[in-house]
């Protein structure tokens, strides 16, 4: 059984090589507030997610791809 912290170490690498972006660094990118992903996640609406050891995470082409389709930070107006 492999030791919390050596999880969290396998966590990150993967989320690393796999170019997945926590939802902190996904909220920087879009120019929203985390809690604004987490509205989003609600309404059913937003970028598409992933969820991770209980964490949510973004793939960066899903965010490109939401914001190629027309995807905006004024999505709940």
């Amino acid at each position: 059984m492999r030791s919390p912290a050596t999880k969290s170490v396998l966590a990150g690498y993967l989320l690393e090589e796999f170019d997945y972006l926590s939802e902190e660094e996904a909220a920087i990118g879009l120019d929203v507030k985390p809690l604004t992903l987490v509205e989003w996640r609600k309404a059913g609406i937003g970028p598409e997610f992933t969820v991770v050891a209980r964490r949510i995470v973004y793939k960066r082409d899903a965010l490109e791809e939401w914001l190629d389709s027309g995807g905006s930070k004024d999505a709940l107006k």
